[in-house]
């Protein structure tokens, strides 16, 4: 048809050139069989090759005559679908893949149809993926293996990402599968936040946010006092980052979490007291219990900070009583937590260049609290661990509330 089009315009005088086409870059191989290739970063590169209209007139008998071949080839391409009874079958290797950002991986299915497999169609509108494969030119074989490759986006929302595979027969009957992906969601850690704002979860020394427990793959369990009613709270892999995942209520069902950032909203803890949340990064499944309170009667009476580097307290310099070390106050509501505004400065007179502290009872030496490491705690140790250690200072103090709860063993320094 090309020639006959061709033969024509150069009658005439014209320039023939092809038509115009939009090169799918998702498709890299010429060969149909050979591995397809998709970064959706990268998806509407493409090549554009133009048409080149004849110059003059066209005449009466050249419009005829090309009516004439349009009808043909139309009717042609009308006779190229064949009547069939049967829909193609579509067998997945892996439903369901897991991977992570920016790693590649791959979709393999096996097509079949008894009238021929005419082409074969990836599509992902939020990837902008949409990319159809003919294999006409193999002469529609009755099966065909499909093996694409695909790299992850970096900025990949943390959801199931849906990607409808669809083969087609040569009698345009379709059937379509999906392959679910999602990210690698089994955590080495997580952490519980009150907010998700990139500052405040910088701002402070440490113990923001706080370490929760994993108790198997995919599986956590936090234990958090509600300090007042209606406390919120969300859950995040990263000590400084809510972005791409952070766990929170799915808005369109709030039995479930979701652990896009973008939409997950706060639980709500929704009275004072303590309580125990469990729930599953893969199922998105959870619970949450309000705890009873623990005795009273196995509270300490007291808890003090020992150590040195506290701008108020020049004389103190790791002795275990008063008045070198820093009596914390306890919480007239739950005996288990004391809290203490300070400030870490180098006091006058001194020349070391960094605060360390424990926490002890204000008994001597016989029970104390130290850290699961010392220049970037994440848990208290009761009696053992390492010495808090290596946190800058200078002349100019900072003033941080410390918070230790030692039903939890979780502290933190918030920079005030």
């Amino acid at each position: 048809m090309k020639e006959l089009l061709k033969n024509i315009f150069m009658k005439v005088g014209g320039v023939f050139s092809s038509r115009s086409e939009k090169a799918d870059s998702l498709y890299t191989g010429g060969n149909p069989t050979t591995l397809q290739d998709y970064n959706p970063h990268t998806a509407f590169n493409s090549n554009t090759r133009s048409i080149a209209c004849p110059g003059g007139v066209a005449s009466k008998s050249l419009l005829f005559i090309l009516t004439v071949c349009l009808l043909w080839s139309c009717k042609k391409d009308k006779d190229d679908t064949i009547a069939v009874t049967t829909t193609p079958k579509v067998s997945l290797a892996n439903e369901i893949i897991i991977t992570s950002l920016g790693s590649e991986f791959f979709i393999e299915a096996d097509l079949a149809d008894s009238a021929g497999i005419k082409s074969f169609t990836l599509r992902y509108d939020d990837w902008y993926l949409y990319n159809t494969v003919s294999l006409e030119n193999i002469g529609s074989p009755q099966s065909y293996h499909v093996k694409y490759k695909f790299r992850m986006p970096d900025t990949a929302a943390n959801k199931t990402h849906s990607i409808d595979l669809i083969a087609t027969n040569r009698g345009n009957k379709e059937t379509m599968s999906q392959v679910k992906v999602m990210l690698n969601t089994d955590f080495p850690k997580m952490y519980l936040t009150e907010s998700l704002d990139p500052a405040k979860l910088t701002n402070d020394l440490f113990g923001v946010p706080m370490l929760i427990d994993k108790t198997s793959s995919y599986n956590y369990s936090a234990k958090y006092y509600s300090s007042a009613p209606n406390t919120k709270i969300w859950f995040i892999p990263s000590k400084t980052a809510a972005k791409p995942f952070a766990y929170g209520a799915d808005p369109k069902d709030n039995s479930k979490l979701t652990g896009d950032s973008k939409t997950a909203q706060a639980l709500t803890l929704p009275e004072k007291g303590y309580y125990s949340i469990t729930y599953n990064t893969f199922t998105l499944s959870y619970t949450i219990t309000k705890l009873a309170n623990p005795n009273p009667a196995s509270a300490f009476a007291q808890v003090a900070l020992a150590g040195r580097g506290f701008y108020d307290y020049p004389n103190m310099e790791w002795q275990n009583e008063l008045p070198n070390i820093i009596l914390m106050d306890k919480n007239p509501d739950n005996p288990y937590l004391f809290t203490k505004t300070v400030k870490l400065g180098l006091p006058a007179g001194k020349s070391y260049t960094d605060a360390q502290f424990i926490f002890t009872t204000n008994n001597g030496w016989t029970n104390f609290w130290r850290f699961d490491k010392g220049s970037d705690p994440e848990t208290t140790v009761f009696n053992g661990g390492d010495t808090g250690n290596g946190f800058a200072i200078s002349g100019t103090p900072v003033t941080y509330k410390v918070t230790f709860d030692t039903y939890l063993n979780r502290a933190k320094f918030e920079r005030q």
